[in-house]
C-alpha cells in the first residue's frame, strides 16, 4: 500500500487506537518492547550523531564538501537542497560533520523548540537509481537514537543496526515538533505524530503522543522496527521536556 504524508496521517488519526491494534499495519503487537527515559535538555544533533556513527557502523567523511572522498556531485546537489530546508525550519544549531553508514550519507542540526531541544536530521538515500534526501526531525530521530543504542546492546552488529535504521525510501519527510506534526500539507494535528519509511532490511514506523504539554511535561515515542528476520521490536522513549 502506497500512501502520501495526508493519507497516512489521516487515516493513522482517523483509525485511533482501535484501527492501530487491529490492523497490523501501523502499530502491531510487539514481539519485544523496551521503554527507555530519556531528559530532552540532554539531546544534541552532535549526541545523536555519535550515537549513530558508534552503534551504526558510521564513519566521518573527511573533506566532503570539497568533494574530496565524500559525496557525488548529485548527492552533494540533494544535501544542499536538504539544508535549505533545514534553514527555513530553522535547524540551524550544532551542525554536524557527514558521515557513510551503509547505503546513506547522514548529517544533524537542531534548533531550540518551546519545550526543549528539536533534532534535524539529513538522510542521501537512493532507490531505483533515484537520489534523494529523507528529512525526520523531533520525536522520530529521537526515537533512532535511542534504538540504535538498545539494538547494539542486544547484539545486533552496526552494520544490521544501520540496515535496520537508516531510511533508503520515505515517501514524505518528517518535519515532528513536541507539540505534534506540525506539517501544513496534512493539516492540524497538535499532539501526535506519525511516519514511516523503508530501510536496507525492514520497516521503521514512529508514532507520537504529547502526554503533558508544557515546561516540566513528557511526551511518547514509539517507534516500531521490523527488520533483517529478527523479531520485531517496539521502542517507547518516554520524553521529559527541559
Amino acid at each position: 500500500m502506497t500512501l502520501n504524508r495526508r493519507k497516512f496521517t489521516r487515516i493513522a488519526l482517523i483509525g485511533g487506537a482501535s484501527f492501530a491494534a487491529s490492523s497490523g499495519i501501523f502499530f502491531p503487537k510487539p514481539s519485544e518492547a523496551v521503554i527507555w527515559g530519556l531528559a530532552l535538555r540532554g539531546l544534541t544533533a552532535p549526541g545523536v550523531f555519535g550515537s549513530l556513527v558508534r552503534f551504526a557502523a558510521g564513519r566521518v567523511i573527511r573533506g566532503a564538501l570539497s568533494g574530496a572522498f565524500g559525496p557525488s556531485q548529485e548527492e552533494l546537489l540533494q544535501i544542499q537542497l536538504a539544508d535549505k530546508d533545514f534553514i527555513e525550519r530553522r535547524f540551524t544549531q550544532n551542525r554536524t560533520q557527514f558521515a557513510q553508514a551503509e547505503s546513506t550519507i547522514f548529517w544533524g542540526q537542531q534548533r531550540q523548540d518551546k519545550w526543549g531541544p528539536n533534532v534535524g536530521f539529513g538522510f542521501v538515500q537512493e532507490y531505483q537509481d533515484e537520489i534523494s534526501t529523507a528529512k525526520i526531525s523531533g520525536p522520530t530521530m529521537t526515537g533512532i537514537h535511542v534504538a540504535s543504542q538498545f539494538l547494539a546492546k542486544q547484539g545486533l552488529s552496526p552494520s544490521e543496526v544501520a540496515g535496520s535504521l537508516m531510511p533508503v525510501r520515505s515517501q514524505f519527510d518528517d518535519w515532528g515538533t513536541w507539540e505534534g506534526d506540525n506539517d501544513p500539507s496534512i493539516g492540524a494535528s497538535y499532539g501526535v505524530g506519525f511516519t514511516n519509511y523503508l530501510t536496507l532490511l525492514g520497516e521503521v514506523t514512529s508514532r507520537y503522543d504529547l502526554i503533558q504539554p508544557g515546561r516540566g511535561g513528557r511526551g511518547e515515542v514509539q517507534l516500531i522496527v521490523e527488520a533483517g528476520g529478527q523479531p520485531r521490536r517496539d521502542i517507547i522513549v518516554q520524553v521529559k521536556f527541559s
